[in-house]
């Protein structure tokens, strides 16, 4: 170790080595930090079997949701994930799709009544069919609804890893509170950094059995992780492909249980683009066949920088739940939200990719049960 030291202050022919900082996200790292061992907990969330693929469906208008779930059943797709804000006639929805072969998540916010989708199972009986709802407290006495907590909200208004990790824990803990025996799945965005992204589900993993080991329930958890739309362009197809494999491969690395991969123009597409489909479900089929990524158990326990991060992370958002009271929780983290908004713009401005704010845009959930999306760089 020190060998490599010497060797790099020769190549920056300096003796100090340089610090990375990483402004949007708050964490920095030096050369010097990877001759510090941390410990390294043992992993108890996170996977150990082949990664479940689902492709993604939000529900408006029936024919043209039963078209896209069709069009992904003929060409391959393992699972489909169908979210909606007024259910549908799921007679309608789903006729002819056959449930035994595949993995069906519904998975409803909070303001959609789940009395339909109740009663269309209990008529039905699908195989492999989960429904997930962000309601704490069900109507109804099916203790089989998963309780679903999404990260992915607070990634797709901006977040970065601490602050998407602090939304999930403070939902998580006041969740268990209740000491109720339902299934929780956490879903979590996909970054566009790599290293910091992987940090984030080890760092996951460790705040779960934290807060699991505080509250003293221990639930079966599953983690999803979903790539999105936040750093998506409107014009340049192949660096939309480039950067959704990239963020394909951090799912399977990551140790997460499932992985969604979106269409990229789903937060401004006035019209279903089956290429875009296309591209969602062949990521998946090359990274799985070709790479044969799927079979992969979570590939980061070994890296120094991970590790590192894993650790800043865990700190920073253990000190935020303990430091933070319920009622001002909400409020304190849309302002840092806002601040990282802020940076990621500023950032943008540095590049040559315009950034693009307008009201064609669809209103997708945000932190709180708002409504707020960001976008990183679509084009003005």
């Amino acid at each position: 170790m020190e060998a490599w030291i010497e060797q790099l202050k020769k190549e920056y022919k300096r003796q100090d080595l340089p610090e990375f900082n990483n402004p949007i996200e708050g964490i920095s790292y030096s050369f010097l930090d990877q001759t510090t061992p941390l410990t390294a907990w043992e992993s108890r969330c996170l996977n150990t079997q082949k990664t479940a693929t689902y492709s993604f469906h939000h529900v408006e208008e029936l024919s043209t949701a039963r078209a896209n779930l069709l069009h992904d059943l003929s060409h391959g797709c393992d699972g489909i994930l169908l979210t909606w804000d007024e259910t549908p006639d799921l007679d309608q929805l789903f006729k002819d799709v056959h449930f035994e072969y595949l993995h069906t998540i519904v998975c409803l916010p909070r303001t959609v009544d789940l009395t339909p989708v109740l009663q269309w199972m209990d008529r039905n009986h699908p195989n492999n069919f989960r429904l997930e709802t962000g309601i704490k407290e069900l109507p109804i006495s099916h203790t089989s609804v998963n309780y679903f907590i999404s990260g992915f909200d607070a990634y797709s208004s901006g977040a970065n890893a601490w602050q998407e990790l602090a939304y999930v824990c403070n939902f998580l803990e006041s969740f268990l509170a209740r000491k109720t025996s339902r299934e929780v799945t956490l879903e979590m965005g996909i970054g566009e950094n790599l290293v910091v992204e992987l940090a984030k589900f080890r760092a996951l993993d460790w705040l779960v059995q934290a807060i699991c080991e505080k509250q003293q329930h221990f639930p079966s958890i599953k983690i999803r992780c979903k790539t999105g739309w936040r750093n998506k362009t409107s014009y340049q197809v192949n660096d939309n492909q480039i950067r959704q494999t990239l963020e394909a491969m951090c799912g399977f690395f990551s140790g997460a249980q499932e992985l969604c991969i979106t269409p990229y123009d789903f937060a401004y597409a006035k019209s279903t683009d089956f290429l875009v489909r296309r591209m969602a479900l062949n990521t998946v089929h090359i990274l799985e066949n070709e790479a044969e990524l799927k079979d992969k158990k979570s590939s980061i326990q070994g890296s120094a920088i991970v590790q590192h991060h894993a650790h800043w992370l865990c700190d920073k958002v253990w000190s935020v739940l303990k430091s933070t009271t319920s009622e001002n929780f909400q409020h304190q983290l849309q302002q840092e939200i806002e601040i990282t908004i802020q940076l990621r713009k500023q950032q943008r401005s540095i590049s040559s990719e315009p950034i693009k704010e307008s009201n064609d845009f669809k209103e997708i959930s945000g932190i709180f049960g708002e409504i707020g999306v960001y976008f990183q760089n679509l084009y003005a």
